[in-house]
């Protein structure tokens, strides 16, 4: 037997690949509009990676560039060697 959620992320898989809008979608299942969304929203956190990963430097890294990637697809690329100024960048998220 599929959990609620198991049985609403199907649902939200489905809606993707129906090229529906998610009000006809949800209408069209019996599920209220805002219930729907909620679900969208809650799988698509789930998607998401988030926390820290290791950064190491790589062979391939000897020109000092960073790249920091916020969760949102924001990308900020700098200098390494500004210790102080990627920790700023990090907070900020």
């Amino acid at each position: 037997m599929m959990s609620k959620q198991e049985e609403m992320y199907n649902l939200v898989n489905e809606y993707l690949n129906s090229g529906l809008s998610a009000k006809a979608f949800s209408k069209e299942k019996g599920i209220s509009p805002s219930t729907f969304c909620y679900w969208m929203r809650k799988k698509k956190d789930e998607d998401q990676p988030g926390g820290f990963v290791e950064v190491t430097k790589g062979s391939n890294s000897s020109s000092g560039e960073l790249e920091l990637i916020y969760p949102n697809g924001v990308k900020l690329q700098m200098n390494a060697a500004d210790l102080g100024l990627i920790a700023r960048l990090v907070k900020l998220y």
